[in-house]
């Protein structure tokens, strides 16, 4: 019986592709949920308010949030790699899945890091611009300030959800049955006499 590896591989992209309809990822402070988005909204740049901030009102919202093009070359990347394997030959079907499942790993998992870091240092930069436009107060000088702007920064954490297990799941079955295939012995067509 033959197993057509590159068929799973398929399968397993098609899943981390809709693996970013799903939650991926939850922002919180002080472990109080304050943000949710899918993959498609961090793609389109609409992240939903959670927790306590759920019932705002977002229709007067100045500063909607940017789309994510890191996480829009990830989608890009795979969606890429999934099409190319259908139009290929089996080889080179393998070896587009295998190097487009790693570099949408590694992109995507770019992308979350790159918000995390991003998101606290802006906060940390707004903390610090009106600490310097209040100047010193009678509660607190201005290193003192400072140090609470660092504080509310470092409690602000990004947590990826079961979406972005699911697409890095997804991704990673993809590549370890691209490999597969490449692994695979030929067989001959016909046997020389």
């Amino acid at each position: 019986m033959f197993v057509d590896f590159n068929q799973i591989a398929r399968i397993a992209k098609l899943v981390a592709l809709l693996g970013f309809f799903l939650p991926w990822v939850t922002v919180s402070c002080s472990n109080t949920d304050i943000l949710t988005a899918t993959g498609w909204q961090l793609m389109t740049g609409d992240p939903q308010p959670a927790g306590p901030l759920a019932n705002m009102e977002t229709q007067d919202r100045t500063d909607d949030a940017e789309p994510a093009v890191i996480i829009i070359v990830a989608f890009a990347i795979i969606l890429a790699g999934l099409g190319f394997s259908l139009f290929t030959r089996a080889r080179t079907a393998a070896i587009a899945m295998l190097v487009t499942s790693v570099l949408g790993i590694g992109v995507s998992y770019y992308g979350v890091e790159n918000m995390r870091t991003e998101m606290q240092r802006e906060i940390s930069e707004g903390q610090q611009e009106q600490a310097a436009q209040i100047g010193d107060n009678p509660f607190m000088n201005a290193d003192q300030q400072n140090e609470l702007s660092q504080a509310v920064a470092s409690s602000i954490t990004v947590n990826e959800e079961e979406g972005y297990v699911v697409t890095h799941g997804g991704l990673l079955i993809a590549a370890i049955f691209a490999l597969l295939t490449l692994f695979r012995r030929q067989k001959p067509d016909a046997e020389a006499p």
